[in-house]
């Protein structure tokens, strides 16, 4: 019997192929990408964007991760509408704190007083950066309820292709985190110009159902989205980028900039294959709760195609880690293949937990998610101080793992239970 019925596979196949040439640009230009810039330069990069996740998170107030869900299609628009309205006010609020505590943030963020101009200058182009990313979020999600697959794919690879292709070409130019940062904020923006085309040619344009009072109306019946999905998922990417912000201030730009190629490299399988999966699962599992109170059914089945993809990879960087970012990456980057070992475990766990953890949102158990999210918060800070105490890096890492892993363990108990229905 298939892991997946035949419409499901489909869809998944249509962002799949998507995501899979918009992650192969990246990743294929990667070698490049690590000896064009430095180790420091990918640090600095981490930070800018560590930064623009903790604002991107806030920048809908979760509304977007409502889109999918009313039946009525003139409640979804106002909901879609009412997203993008957030995200300028969150956008605005953001410049004007970087106009006034640009000093104080950059401070904050790296210990090296050589680094800190490199920053300085870029959080101004931090709220802007997470106009654009709200603005993607939203508008995907429409193109997400109404199964165009399509057309959220090419918008991934718009972005992918033009951010790669402007970080090697400015890195060709200018040896330094300009390159990368500018090359990012560039992909962004033709991904979301992109996506304004594509509504045009839209029958379907939720900007023609427009209604203030619906707005105010959808506003409310979804505000456990905001009071609960909100403080959950600002947590949970605190907890994600705490470890940057620790490594940029207590240990090194350079060792920040392994860590983050680490990542880069094992988010990478997430992005190709784990987020095209949770793309049309939430459709389906949606669909699925709304008719017949559960969807234990696409659970399982989503469970068992996810733990077979990543159990693979996962093994190969557990053994062989140091030598493939050797020879793939450059011998400056040997640590960060040491780092892939000790995160193998946990990437694997991640990989299969982060697309069925949206089993919180479709059972409306944001109030859990948000005491798990606090609890992966305690964890990471716990786990970090002990590296930062005895001041060895690799010690804080396989706390933080070990840990995280544990976690994730839990929060799939947590979302198959969820799956069962009421």
């Amino acid at each position: 019997m298939s892991f997946l019925d035949s419409k499901f596979t489909k869809n998944v196949l249509t962002l799949v192929t998507g995501t899979a040439i918009a992650q192969a640009i990246p990743l294929g230009l990667s070698p490049v990408l690590t000896r064009l810039y430095t180790p420091d330069d990918f640090g600095i990069f981490a930070l800018y964007m560590s930064f623009v996740a903790i604002g991107t998170v806030l920048a809908s107030m979760k509304y977007d991760l409502a889109i999918i869900l009313p039946s009525d299609e003139k409640d979804a628009a106002n909901i879609t509408i009412l997203a993008l309205f957030i995200v300028a006010g969150i956008s605005t609020i953001l410049f004007a704190t970087v106009l006034v505590f640009n000093t104080s943030i950059t401070n904050f963020l790296i210990s090296e007083s050589s680094k800190r101009a490199s920053i300085s200058k870029w959080l101004y182009f931090v709220p802007l950066s997470v106009f654009l990313m709200g603005t993607f979020n939203a508008i995907s999600y429409w193109f997400n309820r109404n199964s165009n697959y399509k057309v959220m794919a090419k918008s991934k690879v718009a972005n992918s292709g033009s951010m790669t292709i402007a970080q090697v070409v400015l890195g060709t130019m200018k040896k330094n985190s300009i390159g990368l940062i500018g090359g990012f904020i560039l992909g962004r923006l033709l991904s979301v110009i992109y996506l304004f085309l594509q509504l045009k040619k839209e029958k379907n344009n939720f900007v023609r159902y427009y209604d203030k009072p619906k707005l105010i109306s959808m506003k409310k019946r979804y505000r456990r989205f905001p009071m609960f999905t909100l403080p959950g998922e600002f947590i949970n990417v605190v907890s994600n980028q705490l470890p940057v912000f620790l490594l940029g201030k207590f240990f090194s730009a350079g060792i920040l900039g392994n860590y983050s190629l680490m990542e880069r490299v094992l988010n990478a399988p997430i992005s190709l294959l784990g987020r095209s999966v949770l793309d049309v699962f939430k459709q389906k599992a949606s669909e699925d709760f709304a008719k017949m109170g559960n969807c234990r059914e696409i659970f399982l089945k989503t469970l068992k195609t996810l733990a077979a993809l990543a159990v693979v990879p996962c093994l190969i960087l557990f053994l062989f880690g140091p030598w493939i970012f050797k020879v793939v990456f450059g011998e400056s980057w040997i640590v960060a293949g040491e780092f892939s070992q000790i995160f193998a475990i946990l990437f694997f766990f991640k990989f299969i937990a982060s697309p069925l953890s949206y089993m919180f949102n479709i059972a409306e158990k944001q109030h859990i998610d948000l005491i798990w999210q606090s609890v992966l918060l305690l964890v990471t800070a716990a786990s970090f101080g002990i590296g930062i105490h005895y001041n060895d890096v690799k010690l804080a890492l396989i706390c933080f793992a070990t840990c995280y892993s544990i976690l994730y363990i839990i929060n799939l108990y947590l979302s198959y239970r969820f799956s069962n229905g009421n």
